[in-house]
């Protein structure tokens, strides 16, 4: 059967192991009927398995601890063409992605970069439109600093300038391939109704929108809730509501124009293209 490697990126906190969760929580059984489900099991699921029993039972997903990435491969069939194939995703920690930005690129970085076909790039933002960004300098009081003394990493660089940054990287090592952009905590996001992810990016993060644009001929722009919800904001009914939407596949979504429930529709579209 075929490998199709998909790398996935982004920085600390942008939902990627939540995502391949919630992948593997909802397709695990390949009863979805989504565009790409489960075929088998996978000869070894002991990481993503320990991560899924948080998912299902409303715990975060624990961030990656391991300093090496945990490459997951999951058999897949396509319901459209029937073709099947592996599909094998890198877990990285969002610290070795920010270390790129420090022009301290690992070799398991470079390798995945060398080998995927696609990327499913993650970052959470949440909104925040060019109008707030110029309040919030305007508040601040530039405080008297020894400018010989300061020494600037890229922590200190705005979240949406960052991820810009990490794009370009990809962009420079490897070429114009397919890219899904994916903004996590959709549904904590303030898009508009009849709003499309792609007006709401615009909006929002035009830096994001202009570079991506630009640079990538092949690209979609997603919204995704791997959670469903925040957990701190849950009651009981909620929690048994989430619950509920967890058994019948109706707890994570992508959006586009519109919720849907199959979140591999960012990997059908990288596969596809």
């Amino acid at each position: 059967m075929e490998t199709t490697n998909i790398l996935l990126a982004g920085l600390p906190a942008a939902g990627k192991s939540t995502y391949i969760t919630a992948l593997w929580a909802v397709e695990k059984d390949g009863k979805s009927g989504h565009l790409l489900t489960c075929d088998g099991m996978p000869s070894e699921s002991s990481y993503i398995d320990s991560m899924r029993e948080n998912w299902m039972v409303l715990k975060e997903v624990r961030r990656t601890a391991f300093a090496e990435p945990q490459e997951i491969v999951l058999p897949m069939k396509s319901r459209r063409s029937g073709e099947k194939i592996n599909l094998s995703l890198p877990d990285f920690k969002g610290e070795i992605f920010q270390r790129v930005l420090d022009n301290a690129v690992s070799k398991e970085i470079k390798d995945w970069c060398g080998k995927s076909s696609g990327i499913l790039f993650m970052l959470n933002l949440g909104g925040c439109s060019p109008q707030m960004l110029q309040e919030q300098v305007s508040d601040v009081t530039k405080p008297k600093v020894d400018l010989e003394k300061v020494v600037m990493t890229s922590g200190d660089i705005e979240p949406a300038i960052q991820n810009v940054l990490l794009l370009k990287y990809l962009y420079d090592y490897m070429d114009d391939i397919p890219i899904a952009i994916c903004f996590s905590s959709w549904d904590a996001t303030d898009c508009k109704e009849g709003e499309s992810v792609d007006e709401w990016v615009k909006e929002n993060h035009p830096c994001i929108y202009n570079y991506v644009k630009e640079h990538f001929s092949s690209f979609r722009f997603y919204g995704i809730s791997a959670q469903g919800a925040d957990y701190d904001d849950l009651d009981e009914n909620g929690g048994d509501e989430l619950a509920e939407k967890t058994t019948q596949k109706e707890r994570a979504f992508v959006y586009t124009d519109k919720k849907s429930f199959d979140i591999t529709e960012p990997i059908d579209f990288l596969i596809s293209e």
